[in-house]
């Protein structure tokens, strides 16, 4: 009876480990649903990122239950080999489109910023934001927590996105 039930494992053993999957399912993560900015900040810290010229009542203006700003963007794509390649549109108090592409792997991200404004010109954050999407190399998350990184001034920063509740 030992025996049988030792087989019995070995043969299941290649299934479990073959099911084993290091890469992310890109299509899940960006597409099918609208992304709001929560935040800017250091990698692996919370709360926004303190840029120069920036006033503490712009910051405040971005919060997401009580501020009269919000930057929101869709991503749309097709997943090819574990990758995906798309357009995207940012809208809110600022406005972008373009392509991107995320690599479910290496996790590096990419997008190609064609066109982007700031709608106010007292949103001294804006700029911040539109620079953060336009050299983001890489990403992190799950259908929950969308993590852009981007380097600035020798810092890892990111842009943290929620789904977006209206």
């Amino acid at each position: 009876m030992k025996q049988k039930f030792t087989w019995l494992i070995l043969l299941i053993i290649p299934f479990i480990l073959g099911s084993c999957n290091d890469t992310d399912d890109v299509q899940k993560i960006f597409t099918g649903r609208t992304w709001r900015l929560t935040y800017i900040t250091k990698k692996n810290e919370h709360g926004w990122f303190r840029f120069p010229g920036v006033d503490d009542k712009v910051y405040e203006s971005y919060d997401p239950i009580n501020g009269s700003r919000k930057f929101t963007i869709e991503f749309t794509g097709n997943e090819e080999d574990g990758a995906i390649y798309g357009s995207f549109i940012g809208s809110g108090s600022v406005t972008s489109s373009g392509t991107w592409m995320a690599n479910g792997k290496s996790n590096v991200f990419s997008a190609n910023v064609q066109k982007s404004s700031v709608i106010d010109s007292k949103d001294t954050l804006g700029k911040y934001i539109i620079e953060g999407l336009k050299t983001a190399t890489s990403y992190s998350g799950d259908t929950s927590n969308l993590f852009l990184y981007f380097e600035y001034n020798a810092e890892t920063l990111c842009l943290v996105f929620a789904p977006n509740n209206p």
